[in-house]
């Protein structure tokens, strides 16, 4: 058996909270660290349930109608009667996620006695929530919002779940903005402040608050709101979170998405040859996210060495690129036994 381990990043394709814990549970077991709720309640549309309540609630109105056939054709909201939006306007959820599935987590860690695996919450960063939700023009103006709903969301579920629980930011726009801006993505991340963010969120939370931070690409429909020429992106954001990153808080780990909706991971060692300049902290463990569904096994197993080599070391864990929730249920169970496959070859 092999030392790394299963990272699942969020989603899942489930009707309840217990059956996704039981199927990430009778896939991967013992090779978890941290188990996702698997977002039932929002698992196939990701930020969009989390936007369509807020509109419920009286927090938002349409400010120009999309058909959310791709993220580029999303509707654009703006705080309703044209109010400035307020954290107190709004309840993100996650609170109501966590109470849900703080039981059900706790009676099945005792049920195959797993006690050293943690609840693992998944959120979407106060800059990828407030550029999705408001759009560009409306990022800076309303961000604020966000921090201020996320934070209260966390505090409330570090009262209820002690140090049960990891929060795992999912840093989608801000990884997408790099990409896209590639060679200049250095840039980008100075100017808008990406990975300064990221660990500003966390300072914002209570000390001790422990966090994971996924780096996404998108993947609406199965695909990517955009690519990579190379790893280099990933690399020069993570490396800035961990620069930011405040030293009361714990940063668990850091995953990357190696593959792109359809698209999957390089074989060629020049797209990951950046990894050699990958800093993270002691204790910050790296997930690869490059487990897909079109390649074999055979030419996985030689993506992640390939990986490995440009790392200078195993991985600690391997995953998919994004969460399982917007894949059918049988392509779902077909990527966790391959990522369990993987995780255990010498």
């Amino acid at each position: 058996m092999g030392t790394r381990a299963v990272h699942f990043v969020g989603s899942f394709p489930a009707e309840s909270t217990d059956a996704a814990m039981r199927a990430m549970l009778d896939s991967a077991g013992p090779q978890l660290r941290t188990l996702p709720t698997g977002e039932t309640a929002r698992y196939e549309f990701y930020i969009r349930p989390i936007i369509d309540d807020l509109v419920r609630q009286g927090a938002l109105e349409s400010k120009r109608p999309g058909q959310w056939r791709t993220s580029r054709e999303r509707t654009i909201y703006q705080g309703a009667g044209g109010k400035k939006l307020t954290g107190d306007m709004m309840d993100l959820g996650y609170f109501r996620e966590a109470e849900e599935a703080l039981p059900v987590f706790n009676a099945l860690r005792a049920e195959r006695d797993l006690s050293g695996i943690t609840l693992q919450l998944g959120m979407p960063t106060d800059f990828t929530m407030a550029f999705i939700t408001m759009g560009a023009a409306g990022l800076l103006r309303n961000k604020k919002a966000f921090t201020d709903a996320t934070v209260r969301d966390i505090a409330a579920i570090r009262e209820l779940a002690g140090d049960d629980v990891v929060f795992q930011f999912e840093a989608t726009a801000e990884l997408v903005l790099m990409a896209q801006t590639q060679p200049l993505h250095k840039l980008a991340n100075r100017v808008l402040g990406l990975g300064k963010g990221i660990a500003e969120l966390a300072a914002a939370c209570p000390p001790g608050t422990r966090f994971g931070v996924h780096l996404c690409l998108g993947s609406m429909n199965n695909k990517a709101r955009a690519t990579l020429r190379n790893v280099r992106p990933f690399v020069d954001l993570a490396n800035s979170i961990v620069r930011h990153w405040p030293a009361d808080r714990t940063l668990a780990f850091v995953h990357a998405p190696f593959a792109a909706g359809d698209i999957p991971p390089s074989e060629r060692p020049k797209f990951y040859a950046p990894l050699k300049n990958l800093s993270l902290d002691a204790g910050t463990d790296f997930y690869a996210g490059m487990v897909h569904d079109t390649p074999t096994e055979a030419e996985q197993l030689h993506t992640l060495q390939v990986i490995e080599q440009a790392l200078g070391r195993p991985v600690d864990g391997v995953a998919t690129a994004c969460g399982l929730g917007r894949r059918p249920r049988p392509v779902a169970d077909t990527l966790m036994a391959r990522a369990n496959t993987l995780a255990a070859k010498g």
